[in-house]
């Protein structure tokens, strides 16, 4: 269900150009969802429904929702994909199921999985960026498995996720590319999160080994943790 309470929740947490969009797609959902008519109270039901995405943590939407912690800031989170409609699974709900929470997040993954994003290998201001993207507001879970999707180096790789729709993914192997690549992924990803819909967010993330960590930093500069310095220094000039 949507109420006039939680579009103002999600709307806080937008730039208000994305406000109309973000109303739109609330409202759009909501008749879907109605003309669906799905009892997610049986599993054998809802069970094939079930998908996760990435949200940002500390939405006032989230507070009562199935989820599981990613990385500092970021949580994934249950739907249910009723006919394009996406519904939150409510943890009274998931109760009900007696499935432990890990596994129904497991298989929401998994079957967000099922279906490959598209590629496109950009080139920004001579520095290669990959971006995976796909119409369903689903594709931020791809980031579980950059690994298979890409020649990921063991140094890892920089991501950003603009939006529910879109990775951009840039594989780490030179310091200089690093940084460049750094100072361009933040510059687009806060260009789109803006612009919308589906915004997610901003800031710029380190993928390296399963393992999501937060970049902190602006356009202009850039405070990373020790790890990621240690690693940055070990690579070639």
């Amino acid at each position: 269900m949507v109420a006039v309470s939680d579009l103002r929740a999600r709307c806080a947490l937008l730039p208000r150009g994305t406000w109309q969009d973000c109303l739109l797609d609330a409202l759009s959902g909501l008749a879907a969802s109605r003309e669906a008519a799905v009892d997610l109270a049986d599993l054998a039901v809802a069970g094939p429904l079930l998908r996760t995405r990435v949200c940002i943590e500390g939405s006032p939407l989230l507070d009562e929702v199935v989820r599981r912690p990613i990385a500092d800031g970021l949580v994934e989170v249950l739907y249910a994909q009723v006919r394009g409609a996406a519904a939150i699974v409510p943890p009274h709900v998931a109760a009900r199921w007696d499935v432990p929470v890990e596994l129904l997040l497991d298989r929401g993954r998994a079957q967000v999985l099922d279906v490959r994003p598209d590629r496109e290998d950009l080139d920004l201001d001579a520095v290669t960026v990959v971006a995976l993207s796909g119409s369903a507001p689903w594709r931020s879970a791809w980031l579980h498995r950059l690994d298979e999707l890409l020649d990921v180096p063991a140094a890892g790789a920089l991501v950003a996720l603009p939006t529910q729709h879109l990775l951009l993914v840039a594989p780490l192997e030179t310091r200089t590319q690093a940084v460049d690549v750094a100072q361009l992924l933040l510059l687009n990803a806060d260009r789109i999160w803006t612009a919308g819909p589906a915004a997610l967010s901003p800031d710029l993330w380190w993928w390296r080994g399963g393992r999501l960590v937060h970049l902190p930093g602006t356009t202009t500069s850039l405070s990373p943790p020790l790890e990621f310095v240690q690693v940055l220094d070990a690579l070639p000039a």
